[in-house]
This record gives C-alpha cells, structure tokens and sequence, in this order.
C-alpha cells in the first residue's frame, strides 16, 4: 500500500471517527444568560431616627438554562449591594465589601420533580406560605432579613444557606416540597432544618401547610424547634385577599407565639393600586406581644418603574414611613 493510499485510508477513518462521535454527543444548548437587576431606592422615617435617604434593596443577578438532551439546569446567582450603599452612613465604613449573596442556586428539573442545590437561596417556605399577606415593599412578611426591611411579626426567615430541595411533579394543582438545611458544620447534625409542605394552586385560588423543624443541637437547646403555618390566598378580578397563620413551638428563647396576618390589595386603574394588611402576634410573654397595620399605595408608572408610599404602624416596633422608586430589569 502506497503512503498516499494509506493516508487516504486514515483520513476517511479520522473522518468517520468524528463523524460519530458528532452524532454520539449530546446537542447542547447554552443560550446566553439573563441579566437582572431590582432597585428599590427611597427615603425612609422610622421613629427616633433621622428622615434619610436608603437603598431599600439593591440586587444584581444572573440566570440562564443549559440543556443538553433530556439533562436540564437552571443556574441563578443573586447579589444584593444595599448595604454597600448605607453602611457608611449607618456608622459603618465606606462599605464596598458589604455584597450579600442572595442566590446561588442550581435548579435541575424533570420527569420526576424539581431538585435544588444552593449554596445560598432566598426562602421558598417564606414565598409559598407568606406570598398571599407579603404585599409590601419595607414592612415585608418575615424575619432575620440581611436587610433593614422586614414585619416584625412573623419568625420565618427570607432566606437560607446549604439548601437541598426537591419539588414533585404537579398534580391536580398540587405539589409537595421537602428541602434541608445546613446552619452549623459542628454540631454534629448534618441536617440542621428540615422543611416539609403542601401547596394548592389554581391561580385564582392558593392554599398551603407547611412544617419546619429546627434541631435543637443547633443552639443546644432542651427540644427541637417547631413552626407551623398555613395559608389561603383568592384572586378575584382586580382584588386579592390572603391570609396567614404561623405556629411557633419550643422555641429557643422559651417563648412561644402564633402569628398571624391578613392583607388585601385592589388594582385600580391606570396602574394604581392599594394595599392594606393588619398582623397581629401573641406570645406567652405578654411583653413580646404585637400588633401592626400597613397601608401602601402603589403606581406602575413604566412596566419597569413604579412608585410606592408605605406606612407600618405597630404597638410594640418602630413606626416607619416608607416612600420609594422600584426599578426592574
């Protein structure tokens, strides 16, 4: 065989080698990712502290779809710069290294459900129980926020961190959702939180149970943490009403509560709406216990801007007065 013929030969093989290895790989579809950004920018007057201009919330992000056959992910990555924004002028320094991720967060769905590594990853207990009373921009329905915006009232957090979750496949209008959570890498538990919950949802009409349950080597404490709640929430034309109730049990600070809220927003025309919400806490110790009403109104002015004016009256927090821009990419 001459060097030419064999060259020949090799060349058609290396051909057909790659040839088949193109139609072997998977075709992969990794599309360009979203970028976002939420601005909420305003001044804010809360009792025994100076009127002051605030960043509310200041967030940028990233997220996009990668798929590769019958393989999916979604990836999200969240930061929130606020606090970057007001540290200096809250008594902090200049305030260039206060980034909070929000979202860290890889989302693989399928035929079989939804699975969830994050790192880092805003709450989906607190958006699918507190969604149909969290109608507010400052006085939002939940607890220990990185930021200063946050009711009082309730004791579910925004956010969690070493999240596994996973989501079954829609039913009827029904899911299910179990997720963990990792707070300590010390204590001897692996699964700190665990989270569990069912949710209705027709889109005119939401309902929800949920159950969360912290271990108690978390803080060495006697019992394991317990918080119940439950939610309805109805759409009807340009009115939403939603109720929720939160049950706290054993809690860490010997100081058990129920809590619950009810809001009610109704879209007017021209973009302009209104909102109004009455929550009320009772504890076993008198001194913690709370009520608060909040009363927001609400212009879309862009379908990226709108305006807002949101006051929060309480008998055992601060008042506050609350006027600011959102602005949505």
């Amino acid at each position: 065989m001459t060097t030419t013929t064999s060259t020949a030969v090799l060349a058609s093989a290396l051909t057909l080698a790659i040839s088949g290895a193109v139609q072997a790989a998977p075709a992969i579809e990794a599309p360009m990712p979203d970028f976002t950004l939420f601005a909420s920018l305003g001044a804010l007057d809360i009792d025994d502290r100076d009127f002051d201009p605030e960043a509310f919330e200041l967030e940028f992000g990233v997220n996009g779809l990668i798929k590769a056959d019958a393989f999916k992910m979604r990836y999200q990555f969240v930061a929130d710069v606020s606090d970057a924004v007001n540290n200096r002028d809250t008594g902090g320094t200049e305030g260039e290294d206060d980034i909070h991720v929000k979202e860290a967060k890889l989302i693989f769905p399928t035929h079989y459900g939804v699975f969830v590594l994050a790192p880092r990853s805003s709450s989906g207990v607190q958006r699918d129980m507190y969604a149909n009373i969290n109608l507010f921009e400052y006085n939002e329905t939940h607890h220990g926020r990185i930021t200063p915006t946050g009711n009082p009232i309730f004791n579910q957090a925004d956010e969690g961190q070493d999240v596994l979750a996973y989501a079954t496949p829609r039913w009827n209008n029904l899911r299910m959702v179990f997720s963990t959570l990792s707070l300590s890498e010390d204590n001897s538990e692996d699964l700190d939180v665990k989270t569990a919950r069912l949710i209705y949802d027709n889109t005119a009409l939401n309902l929800g149970i949920s159950r969360v349950l912290t271990e108690k080597t978390v803080v060495g404490a006697g019992d394991d943490y317990a918080r119940t709640a439950l939610t309805a929430g109805y759409d009807v034309g340009q009115l939403h009403l939603g109720a929720t109730y939160e049950i706290n049990e054993d809690t860490f600070n010997n100081n058990d509560f129920d809590s619950y809220g009810v809001a009610a927003r109704y879209q007017f025309q021209a973009g302009l709406s209104a909102a109004l919400g009455y929550y009320d806490k009772d504890a076993d110790n008198d001194d913690a216990d709370n009520t608060g009403v909040v009363v927001q109104l609400k212009k879309q002015v862009h379908p990226n801007v709108s305006l807002w004016a949101e006051t929060g009256q309480y008998d055992n927090s601060a008042d506050n007065i609350a006027l600011g821009v959102n602005l949505t990419f």
